[in-house]
């Protein structure tokens, strides 16, 4: 029989052996039911609830939508156990109108370490016609407009931070962890011949809305209009006004 103190350092372990599970996985597949010492009970606020909200809608409570996104554990809907492109682009969504640059950053570069050649900008689908919920009947036609120009808009910045890597001799194939001779062969790789990110076709094809959407800092800040220099050029030209987000990480 097991004593008291076997017990204890037994607990002990799922604990640690829990945490090291959390650390090294994506939480897309850590599944319900992993080992601890209480029987874990998925909640609906664990999950994402996609395709977002209109931009519209997050930001009239933007604290509050903030707070959900945080408290999640997983990073797809319930009942999906596998990630993809379209998925990240809705979070990179949701975090840019949160202006919540630790987690976008964070994304980004999340975004980056998908290798696949399936998680190419370009290769993310259209979410009009990918995503089966996207045309919401309680949506106006406006609603559906601001929310696939914002979308379009987060792909020309993920290719601008991508881009950004690319330019240094970086590729998405590459090791996190280089050599200097690894580091310096990838910088004196010939432009003609880098891994070039370009934006969805879809994305291009996104008509600018008729009046700006103004996206105010997480501070609250707002800008004057489209010549102010902090303006997003790209998304200027899906009338969007949004202060430039700091796209580039290491």
């Amino acid at each position: 029989m097991a004593s008291p103190d076997d017990n204890k350092a037994s607990r002990l372990w799922a604990r640690v052996r829990n945490a090291l599970h959390r650390r090294h996985v994506s939480n897309t597949a850590i599944a319900e039911n992993e080992y601890t010492d209480e029987e874990y009970v998925a909640q609906d606020s664990d999950f994402p609830t996609f395709p977002p909200p209109p931009p519209r809608q997050i930001l009239q409570s933007s604290s509050t939508y903030r707070d959900q996104v945080r408290q999640r554990k997983f990073a797809c809907p319930r009942g999906v156990f596998e990630d993809s492109s379209l998925y990240a682009l809705y979070r990179l969504y949701e975090l840019f109108l949160l202006d919540d640059v630790i987690a976008y950053r964070n994304a980004l570069e999340a975004f980056w370490r998908q290798s696949d050649p399936s998680w190419a900008i370009s290769q993310i689908p259209d979410p009009k016609t990918a995503d089966p919920g996207f045309e919401s009947p309680g949506l106006t036609y406006f609603d559906r407009h601001e929310r696939c120009a914002f979308l379009a808009g987060c792909t020309y910045l993920l290719v601008r931070s991508f881009n950004g890597r690319v330019n240094l001799g970086l590729s998405r194939q590459m090791r996190p962890l280089m050599t200097a001779e690894e580091a310096e062969a990838a910088r004196n790789v010939p432009l003609d011949e880098r891994s070039w990110e370009s934006v969805p076709e879809w994305a291009e094809k996104v008509p600018a809305l008729p009046e700006f959407l103004k996206i105010p800092t997480h501070e609250g800040e707002v800008l004057t209009g489209p010549e102010d220099e902090r303006a997003d050029e790209d998304f200027l030209k899906k009338g969007i006004l949004l202060w430039t987000p700091h796209i580039h990480f290491t």
